[in-house]
């Protein structure tokens, strides 16, 4: 492993774990009300198959074919989980936004793992290259400059969400973060 693919590794997983914390700080009252899970063992398998993300998890070991990584609790992976784990929210979630803008920022929140391992090798993401030895061949200098855009992305969530207001230059940078079509 290459010293920029270990630097990569640390710093995605501090954004990942601050993506989740966010999610969850804006999230789980209304998910831990909902009846229907969204979850789907299916999802677990992006886990599996990528190595990227089997470097981050490292728990390979606790996959389970018929069930994933899913346990009566929720997920088992602290990290290096699939980015559509972070993408979808249901209909409730913006349902209970107060406004466009606060949908908008939700689904950016979204998006911030996956506009981060974007063009990894051309159009490929870094976490859907399916071969372990090609992750060091990976643009680093492009997936460098994505990670920073979503770090600098989450600090303007955060502040967002601190002050209930934005700069409209914050907005516009937020703008672009490129979330996954099936999720605009």
């Amino acid at each position: 492993m290459t010293d920029q693919l270990k630097s990569y590794l640390e710093r995605y997983t501090q954004l990942e774990g601050a993506v989740r914390e966010l999610i969850a700080r804006k999230g789980n009252s209304l998910c831990a009300q909902c009846s229907c899970i969204c979850c789907d063992a299916v999802m677990c398998v992006e886990a599996i198959k990528s190595p990227f993300l089997k470097l981050i998890h490292q728990q390979a070991d606790q996959y389970d074919e018929e069930k994933g990584f899913l346990s009566s609790t929720g997920c088992r992976l602290e990290k290096g989980r699939p980015s559509v784990c972070y993408e979808y929210f249901c209909d409730d979630h913006f349902y209970f936004q107060p406004d466009e803008l606060h949908e908008e920022v939700l689904r950016i929140i979204g998006s911030l793992l996956f506009h981060a391992t974007r063009n990894a090798q051309g159009e490929i993401p870094l976490d859907e290259i399916t071969e372990e030895d090609q992750l060091d061949s990976a643009d680093f200098q492009t997936l460098e400059k994505n990670l920073n855009e979503s770090f600098r992305a989450l600090e303007i969530i955060q502040e967002f969400y601190r002050t209930g207001s934005i700069t409209d230059e914050s907005h516009s940078f937020l703008k672009s973060i490129r979330i996954p079509e099936e999720f605009q």
